[in-house]
């Protein structure tokens, strides 16, 4: 499939409207059922609801206002916030929409806002602004220049864009490498938006895997201008509940709640219950990572390098990438080679038209599994030296 990096560009609508190819592409892959798949973006756990719960799973349903705190009171206790400064959401892609929306300003003159967005991403963070009439520029996070450590910004490219935009959206532990910023870099981003009043929606559903360290610092403790997006979904492996939230100084946040109360009305019961019932327990999922990164990325690391692959390991998270031999195009691989072996990953490809030479791979799956896993990956691979 060509193209199948997010879009940017001017805003659309109707007809217009891009298809996220990324998912186009990856949904009929996963129902072909690959024995080894290292493609999750997310923790791969089963929750035990019906201890967690203390009621039978067919009482979720059943209207939960009198029964259950406020959600915005779970997140806030976790992160030992201000529940004012929070809007819970159906998940973190409705959170982005709702935040774009929380934080744009009237166009002037018929002119649309301009909204920069990190590259490479998930295409739903880069097409957001464009069905909500912004026009969107990429500025880029590059590859270090000696193959490890963080992915770099060139500054004056990102100042020329920033100058002519009023959002930024980011997503610190980069999808597809894993990897942070860089510190001068983040602090440079950070201090420029706010000299320029530019608000920056940082989309963080993967630092939780940073939670505990020095490391962990979201983007809303760093000003009035900083937003925060995360989600139940990737760290903590409940994708299925579809629960995110929004972290945000309170004139934005009283935004959000408008516009989610437009779009929504009210989060769903069941999707409450379930996750009053697991917050308590989140830690558990911070474990399972711990442990998975324990036992699992040694199997990788010494893989690629009986390969001689440059592996730049990400220090938190679930996922990373790397370049594959001779440039081979990551695509043709996992639909060729990787599926004779019964392998899925991602193609480097879905996260930006520069990438198309990487892959990312995942090691957030039973460690047997995904030993056996590894072995297939590195026979595919050899088959393309």
């Amino acid at each position: 499939m060509d193209n199948t990096w997010p879009h940017h560009g001017s805003s659309t609508i109707g007809g217009e409207i891009h298809p996220i190819q990324y998912l186009e592409w990856y949904v009929p892959r996963l129902q072909q059922m690959r024995k080894f798949n290292l493609s999750f973006s997310g923790l791969q756990y089963s929750w035990d609801f019906e201890t967690y719960l203390a009621t039978n799973l067919k009482d979720v349903g059943y209207h939960h206002i009198s029964e259950f705190p406020h959600p915005e009171q779970m997140v806030a206790q976790r992160y030992a916030i201000s529940p004012q400064k929070i809007v819970i959401t159906h998940g973190a892609t409705q959170a982005l929409n709702i935040a774009l929306l929380a934080c744009l300003e009237p166009a002037i003159n018929g002119q649309r806002n301009i909204v920069a967005v990190e590259s490479p991403a998930y295409a739903p963070v880069v097409q957001t602004p464009l069905l909500l009439n912004c026009d969107t520029i990429p500025v880029q996070r590059h590859p270090p220049v000696d193959g490890f450590g963080p992915w770099r910004i060139n500054k004056k490219e990102w100042l020329d864009v920033l100058q002519q935009s009023k959002v930024l959206m980011i997503t610190p532990q980069l999808n597809p490498c894993g990897w942070d910023y860089e510190s001068s870099d983040r602090r440079w981003i950070i201090d420029t938006c706010k000299q320029l009043s530019i608000k920056i929606i940082s989309d963080e559903v993967y630092i939780d895997s940073m939670k505990g360290t020095e490391d962990y610092k979201p983007f809303h403790l760093e000003g009035e201008h900083c937003i925060s997006i995360n989600s139940l979904t990737k760290i903590y492996g409940l994708g299925p509940l579809r629960f995110g939230w929004i972290i945000a100084n309170k004139e934005i946040i009283s935004n959000a709640k408008r516009a989610f109360l437009t779009f929504s009305g009210m989060m769903a019961s069941p999707t409450i219950r379930l996750a009053s019932a697991v917050f308590p327990h989140l830690d558990l999922a911070l474990e399972k990572i711990n442990q998975y990164r324990e036992i699992n990325l040694p199997v990788l690391r010494e893989m690629l390098e009986r390969q001689n692959i440059v592996w730049n390991e990400p220090p938190y998270g679930v996922f990373g990438a790397f370049q594959l031999p001779n440039g081979f195009d990551s695509m043709a691989f996992v639909d060729g080679a990787c599926a004779e072996h019964s392998v899925l990953a991602v193609p480097g490809s879905m996260f930006s038209e520069e990438l198309s030479g990487w892959m990312r791979v995942a090691w957030s799956i039973e460690p047997a599994l995904f030993s056996e896993a590894i072995l297939n990956l590195e026979k595919a691979l050899i088959s393309i030296h």
